[in-house]
C-alpha cells in the first residue's frame, strides 16, 4: 500500500495562521502525473507540492493542473528542507527541468532567480482597466507579459487605492488575457518607496481566483522593475492577501532583493503547522 507523508505550512506568513497555505508532500521520487494531480484534489489546497530531498526535484499542483513554476512551492520546500535537517543553509533543485537554488537566511526561506523575459501588450489598454473595474488613468505605463518562470501581465497603477478597488470581470478579464500560454495571470500593484501593494488573479472565463500571496508574481514584478530600468541593488517589501476582499483575509509579506548582479532573491518567513500520511 502506497504512503505519502505531507506537510501543511503557512507561506510568507508573518504570525500563525497568516500567510498563504501549502501542502508539501515529501516523497523519495515524484509520482506520476496523474497521482500528483488526483493527490493534489484530494488535498484541497490552492497549490499542493511534491518535493524529494533525496533527488533535489520539486513539482507543483493546483487542483486542476500542473504548474510551469511557484515561487511558493519553492519557498515550501526550502522550510521542508530545514525542517528535516536543522543545518540547512541552501541546495540547487530542479523543478521542472529548471535549476533554481532555495536557502534559508535570518528567519527567512528564500529561493534566487536571473530576471525573466518581457513581451509588450498589444491589447486595448482601456478593454483591461475595464475589465479590473478601474480607470484607464490609473494605468502606469509600459505594460508588460513578465515569464520567470510562469508568465504574468503586470499591471502597475497610479494609486494604491487602484489596487485595493479592483473587481475583475470574469469574461472580460479572460478576454484582456487572451495569451497562448496554458496558465493565464494577471498582478495589478503599486509602489509607495519600498512598499508594494499587490494583488494576484487568475481568471477563465467562469470565474475569477485570488492569490493571498505569490512569489511568482515577486519575480515577475522585480523582473519588470529591472527591465524598465530600476537600478540595483534595491530592497522591496509585497504586501497581499490582506486586500482581498472576503470575509477571511490573511496578510501576507514577501521581501525582495535585487543584487549588483541583477540576481532576484524573493524570501518570506513560514509557519509549520503539521503533517500526516496519506494510504492509497
Amino acid at each position: 500500500m502506497p504512503q505519502y507523508t505531507f506537510h501543511m505550512l503557512n507561506v510568507f506568513a508573518e504570525k500563525p495562521l497568516a500567510g498563504d497555505p501549502l501542502v508539501v508532500f515529501e516523497v523519495n521520487d515524484i509520482p506520476s502525473t496523474a497521482t500528483c494531480q488526483a493527490l493534489a484534489y484530494q488535498m484541497g489546497s490552492t497549490e499542493v507540492a511534491f518535493f524529494s530531498p533525496n533527488k533535489k526535484q520539486l513539482q507543483c499542483f493546483t487542483q486542476q493542473y500542473a504548474l510551469p513554476f511557484s515561487g511558493r512551492a519553492l519557498i515550501g520546500a526550502a522550510a521542508i528542507a530545514r525542517h528535516l535537517d536543522a543545518e540547512f543553509k541552501s541546495l540547487l533543485l530542479t523543478d521542472n527541468a529548471r535549476q533554481i537554488k532555495i536557502g534559508y537566511s535570518h528567519e527567512e526561506y528564500n529561493f534566487i532567480s536571473s530576471a525573466g523575459s518581457t513581451r509588450p501588450y498589444d491589447q486595448s489598454q482601456l478593454a483591461l482597466a475595464q475589465a479590473l473595474n478601474i480607470s484607464v488613468h490609473d494605468l502606469v505605463h509600459p505594460i508588460l507579459w513578465v515569464d520567470n518562470g510562469a508568465e504574468q501581465l503586470m499591471i502597475q497603477t497610479r494609486t494604491r487605492q487602484s489596487v485595493l478597488q479592483a473587481q475583475p470581470h470574469p469574461a472580460l478579464l479572460a478576454q484582456a488575457l487572451d495569451s497562448p500560454k496554458a496558465m493565464v495571470q494577471a498582478t495589478i500593484w503599486h509602489r509607495d518607496g519600498e512598499l508594494l501593494t499587490a494583488r494576484c488573479f487568475s481568471s477563465d472565463p467562469f470565474g475569477v481566483t485570488e492569490d493571498f500571496a505569490s512569489g511568482t508574481a515577486a519575480a515577475n514584478l522585480a523582473s519588470y522593475l529591472l527591465a524598465t530600468g530600476v537600478k540595483a541593488p534595491l530592497q522591496l517589501r509585497i504586501e497581499q492577501g490582506h486586500t482581498i476582499q472576503k470575509l477571511i483575509s490573511r496578510l501576507c509579506v514577501i521581501n525582495i532583493k535585487i543584487n549588483p548582479l541583477l540576481q532576484i532573491c524573493c524570501s518570506g518567513k513560514v509557519n509549520y503547522l503539521g503533517n500526516g500520511i496519506i494510504n492509497l
